[in-house]
């Protein structure tokens, strides 16, 4: 028994815009045009250019056209290649269970649906997205795919539209003050002026200098915006005074040579910005590229400090670099998030690697997220369950880059295991299963010292394999798990390693053997005290296994065991489980109304872990218990477990006591209403979103 990743929701997750809009009418018609007719459009020009500001404005406004919506997946802070099937199949809140490709299952899943998928900053996987939209096309009739990225995929079927600089003024001297304005570049450095300086306008005595400095940023919206933020401080004349220090640079026709300028213009003004920041906020800066995505206060205090930057002079820092555009801010879940845009990073990496600091950072990211991965650990399995969910899913391109580093970096590998291990509630509760086994399968393959980390990773890789109905490849991991608690005495090692070593003959159908590894559990956690995430959840899947072995008294009573935890004990996850159990017990017993009132209390704590997997069992429950009574609904249900189920993997992970109910439920409904009857209600099932399937089965059936 699992949880899994997020549920889908059908109107995808493109984020609003954070400011002004400024010129691009042209480019962005041209890409509603070309989506119209064509299927994979690329947004491509130089850095700084605006890329993705284009195309996700082009997103917005032809979403209307994708009824299952527009979905942005950010590229730019994911190293390892191997993920990008991972990252788009989290985008989209899917959980993968199976054995296949990930690739696969994305192609699956988008197959009958019409989507548009934007994949931003992709100029680092070139070969790896044209891969990917080459098979997802070929696949997916109805899909469209929207790119942006400095260089073309050289896909088949790839249309582009390119974004050039913003028009500057003409180099005539004097400019009239209405041709200044009449500018885009004018209008770009305004807007964003008017934001620090309430009250800023162009006029007589200043356009002059402001025409210059669009001309020396050569229309780059990024170096106008940055550019524009020393207003605060500076006077325009002061800004252009310190712009025409730089070398000049004569008109070069050739498209190649202009855009190789543009990088040098662009890197000039990071060059000019970074001489303008204090030492310290030079440090931050060139510090805070080591994180992957977004960050939060903590994360910047614990990564980025030392003797050279105090730690209680962060927050200061990086207020003043939020000031200086070098960082955006975002709220997300009730934490206020920062981040470095990915030019703005990558040039903070390159400080970084010229200070030779690079290595030492990375160390120091991954130690926090070590660290973060463990707390979590601890405070998951406790009344907080919800919002370390969300906690740890803002955190997953930093994990990563976390892992990353330990796989990539010898000597680091134990490391890696022991970050890994301790993510093992992510993977198996937060539905990241597919990317777990990626992580752990390389990680113990490299990493074969035996240890108390070794141990855990195996237990948690075991895990992972048995959802994947890989029970084969868990078994040999599991003996070595045991095999290495025990040597060296690591008691809640061989505990957990107990229950999924129960959990595994479970699902191999090997019951009494399931019974006796899984009550060894038990008692080891009387050893140590106090119950896990891991015994706690054992306890429904012993509960399970009497069940089937015909012990519905002692199935209720361990059931209730769980349900009876003291706080802080006393969590959704385990709690759920427990409720999902007894309402098959009560299915078993024929109870199907107390079945059906088990499994919507069940469906209502799944649809807050955003559960997938326990979406799917809550609803094939109630299909199993309104069978008797109303088998319109049961088709219907049965309809929606298998979207939900092709979204997962192998239905009920091929457990075969269950796929026997199954069939005979859907049996017995297509018998009651006949076989025409029965399609038709399967049809408008197979239909619904998971939002739809969670408020039909709740209202329908607490209706009967």
């Amino acid at each position: 028994m699992t949880s899994a990743g997020g549920s889908r929701r059908h109107v995808g997750n493109l984020p609003e815009e954070d400011s002004s809009f400024v010129g691009r009418r042209d480019e962005v018609a041209l890409g509603k045009r070309t989506l119209s007719q064509a299927r994979l459009l690329t947004v491509t020009g130089p850095p700084g250019v605006g890329k993705s500001r284009v195309g996700l404005r082009v997103a917005a406004q032809v979403r209307r056209k994708f009824p299952d919506g527009v979905w942005l997946v950010g590229l730019a802070g994911l190293e390892d290649p191997a993920l990008l099937p991972h990252t788009v199949l989290e985008t989209l809140g899917v959980g993968d269970y199976s054995l296949r490709r990930p690739i696969d299952s994305l192609a699956e899943y988008l197959e009958s649906r019409r989507l548009l998928l934007v994949l931003d900053n992709c100029e680092h996987l070139v070969q790896e997205c044209a891969t990917l939209v080459t098979a997802l096309l070929k696949t997916a009739p109805r899909l469209r795919i929207l790119i942006t990225s400095r260089h073309l995929l050289g896909a088949e079927g790839e249309h582009v539209v390119t974004v050039p600089p913003l028009p500057v003024p003409d180099d005539d001297s004097p400019l009239p003050l209405e041709a200044v304005l009449a500018s885009a570049s004018v209008e770009l450095f305004t807007a964003r002026a008017k934001v620090l300086v309430p009250g800023f306008t162009v006029d007589a005595s200043n356009c002059g200098a402001v025409a210059a400095i669009c001309r020396r940023l050569e229309g780059l919206p990024l170096a106008l915006e940055l550019a524009a933020k020393w207003l605060r401080t500076m006077s325009v004349e002061q800004i252009l005074t310190g712009l025409r220090n730089w070398p000049e640079q004569e008109e070069i026709p050739d498209q190649g040579a202009r855009v190789a300028r543009y990088h040098e213009t662009l890197r000039a003004s990071f060059d000019w910005s970074f001489e303008l920041c204090s030492p310290t906020e030079r440090t931050l800066w060139a510090r805070a590229s080591v994180f992957a995505a977004d960050f939060d206060l903590e994360s910047a205090e614990a990564v980025c400090s030392d003797d050279a930057v105090p730690r209680e002079a962060v927050l200061e820092l990086v207020v003043s670099l939020l000031d200086k555009s070098v960082l955006s801010r975002r709220d997300r879940a009730g934490w206020t998030r920062y981040r470095l845009l990915d030019p703005t990073r990558q040039y903070g990496a390159q400080r970084l690697a010229k200070s030779g600091d690079s290595d030492r950072l990375r160390r120091r990211h991954r130690d926090h997220y070590r660290w973060l991965a463990e707390r979590a650990e601890a405070r998951w399995f406790g009344p907080q369950q919800e919002d370390w969910h969300e906690r740890m899913r803002s955190e997953h391109a930093d994990l990563r880059a976390a892992l990353e580093f330990c796989l990539t970096t010898p000597g680091e590998e134990r490391e890696g295991l022991r970050l890994a291990g301790a993510l093992w509630f992510c993977w198996v509760g937060g539905g990241w299963v597919a990317e777990g086994r990626h992580w752990l399968d390389h990680l113990l393959a490299l990493a074969t010292e035996p240890c108390a980390e070794r141990a855990k990773a195996l237990w948690a890789n075991a895990w992972i394999t048995t959802l994947q109905g890989d029970v084969g490849s868990a078994l040999p991991m599991l003996d070595e798990a045991r095999d290495l608690a025990r040597r060296t005495g690591e008691t809640s090692e061989l505990t957990s390693a107990l229950c999924v070593s129960g959990y595994a003959e479970h699902m191999r159908g090997n019951q009494h053997i399931a019974v006796e590894y899984l009550e060894q559990a038990l008692e080891q956690e009387k050893t140590l005290g106090v119950p896990s995430a891991v015994t706690a959840v054992s306890r429904p899947i012993l509960a399970s296994t009497v069940l089937l072995l015909g012990d519905t008294e002692r199935a209720r009573a361990l059931c209730e065991e769980c349900l009876a935890l003291r706080p802080p004990y006393k969590v959704p996850w385990s709690r759920s489980w427990a409720l999902w159990v007894l309402g098959v017990a009560a299915w078993t017993d024929g109870d199907t109304r107390r079945a059906g009132s088990y499994a919507r209390e069940c469906l209502r704590i799944k649809q807050h872990l955003n559960d997938l997997v326990g979406v799917a069992l809550s609803v094939e429950l109630l299909a199993w218990a309104a069978t008797e009574h109303d088998a319109d609904r049961t088709a219907r249900l049965l309809g929606a477990s298998h979207t939900l189920w092709s979204e997962i993997g192998t239905p009920l992970f091929g457990f075969a006591p269950y796929v026997t109910r199954h069939h005979v439920s859907e049996e017995q409904a297509r018998k009651t209403l006949g076989p025409r009857a029965f399609e038709d209600a399967f049809e408008d099932g197979r239909k619904l979103t998971v939002p739809e399937v969670t408020s039909y089965a709740l209202q329908q059936s607490e209706e009967a």
